[in-house]
């Protein structure tokens, strides 16, 4: 992927995040017009930002139901779940150049990156956690380490199946 459509998906996304994490439930309907969108744009996206969206969402439960931490929802937040399907369909349109990288840099960088959103979701009163900020960040950061070795294993299997076609 040249430079130059590297930067703009990247803000592309960052944008993305902004409006799920401030807006939260203000913006659905951006969120959903901005996947529908990219999946027109990138085929194959919409495939693995559901498979990884669920995985993500089936975590962030888990550690919402162990008090790791809290959101303002009575059930689990629709932003969150758009949130995580559009990191899904983010690191397929991304997928190259995540795939030439070391996958320890992959991981690393997934690990810091993913626990950091989440400290940025939490500065910004996103998400509440209610064990503090070390034990907090530290079972996020654990969490998100593994959550991004699975992301890259099922990249690798999925772009070897090429999904662009499906």
């Amino acid at each position: 992927m040249p430079i130059r459509q590297l930067l703009i998906v990247g803000l592309i996304f960052n944008v993305y995040w902004a409006l799920a994490v401030i807006g939260q439930s203000q913006f659905v309907w951006l969120l959903v017009l901005l996947l529908l969108c990219s999946w027109w744009v990138y085929r194959g996206a919409w495939r693995f930002g559901l498979m990884l969206g669920v995985s993500g969402v089936l975590m962030d439960a888990m550690l919402s139901w162990l008090g790791i931490y809290e959101f303002n929802a009575l059930f689990f937040p629709l932003w969150l779940a758009l949130l995580w399907v559009g990191f899904g369909s983010f690191i397929w349109i991304m997928r190259q150049t995540i795939m030439a990288n070391s996958p320890y840099l992959i991981i690393l960088l997934g690990g810091v990156g993913g626990m950091m959103s989440y400290f940025a979701g939490y500065r910004l009163g996103a998400v509440m956690w209610p064990l503090g900020i070390e034990i907090t960040a530290a079972c996020i950061l654990v969490c998100w380490l593994c959550f991004s070795a699975l992301a890259l294993v099922l990249l690798n299997k999925c772009s070897r199946q090429n999904l662009e076609g499906v």
